[in-house]
């Protein structure tokens, strides 16, 4: 029996990176920060998809794959925030030629610029729209705070998957942090 897809839905700064390598590690065969106009293509081709452009597909990919695993990544709102800050300031919108991260930029923030504000609503917005959606189905979302120290030991079960005893993985620390 195959085992299921895993979307991870969080939005950029949540811990995807970590995640990514860590669903990598427990043998998905994962891609982080996928072409947003290509999800459900990429849905085909890989056991996992993480970051932001997946994050406005959830609804889809679940009809797609009823049997599917969505996991939020969750971060400490104001910690997010000036991670966001620093990351988009590293990226200004002169530097990122028109396309699909633009258009990820609109699809999950609304805007192209950073602004505390907007982020802060767009982030409360992403996770009660997704906590309303999966109401009453608890083996298809998992609520996962990297940032904050979870890892492994609430991963694993919620893929069925024995724990393993290494250290989670936190990578992209201090970029954007």
């Amino acid at each position: 029996m195959a085992r299921a897809k895993v979307f991870g839905i969080g939005l950029s700064r949540t811990g995807t990176v970590s995640l990514s390598a860590a669903l990598t590690r427990l043998g998905y065969s994962t891609k982080h920060y996928p072409h947003l106009l290509k999800i459900v293509e990429l849905s085909r081709q890989y056991d996992a998809l993480t970051d932001s452009p997946v994050a406005p597909y959830a609804e889809v990919l679940d009809r797609l794959y009823p049997d599917a695993k969505f996991i939020l990544t969750v971060r400490d709102v104001a910690d997010w925030l000036e991670s966001c800050r620093r990351h988009w300031a590293r990226r200004a919108i002169a530097d990122i030629r028109p396309g699909w991260k633009l258009w990820n930029r609109r699809a999950n923030y609304g805007m192209e610029t950073y602004d505390a504000e907007a982020f802060a609503r767009s982030y409360h917005a992403h996770a009660s729209r997704v906590c309303a959606y999966f109401e009453g189905r608890p083996g298809q979302l998992l609520i996962l705070d990297i940032c904050g120290g979870e890892g492994y030991e609430r991963l694993c079960p919620f893929l069925g998957l024995p724990v393993i005893d290494e250290p989670f993985p936190h990578l992209n620390v201090g970029v954007g942090h």
